[in-house]
């Protein structure tokens, strides 16, 4: 029921307002929409960031100590068994 009164309420007031006042307004209502959005978020997970930062690091470890590799390791190895397999049934030329 308080909602309801509430809507009316809030109806009766934007009806009341300039035209060039209702951006302003609405501005407003977007801001606290995202003030209790952000609100309710959880608190990030302690643990779970320093496991992260942790991954980060030996991720930039491996780089440092041994290049960034391009391509798709496991597509590579697949393609090459995938020869390997399929060259005994070739004819040779």
């Amino acid at each position: 029921m308080a909602r309801v009164i509430t809507k009316e309420t809030i109806l009766q007031e934007l009806e009341g307002l300039a035209e060039e006042q209702i951006p302003e307004v609405l501005d407003f209502i977007r801001f606290l929409k995202f003030k209790g959005k952000m609100e309710r978020r959880p608190a990030p997970d302690v643990a779970a960031l320093r496991i992260l930062a942790e991954l980060d690091r030996i991720r930039q470890e491996m780089e440092a100590r041994y290049g960034v590799y391009t391509g798709d390791p496991v597509r590579e190895v697949r393609e090459m068994r995938e020869r390997q397999m399929e060259a005994p049934w070739k004819p040779s030329s």
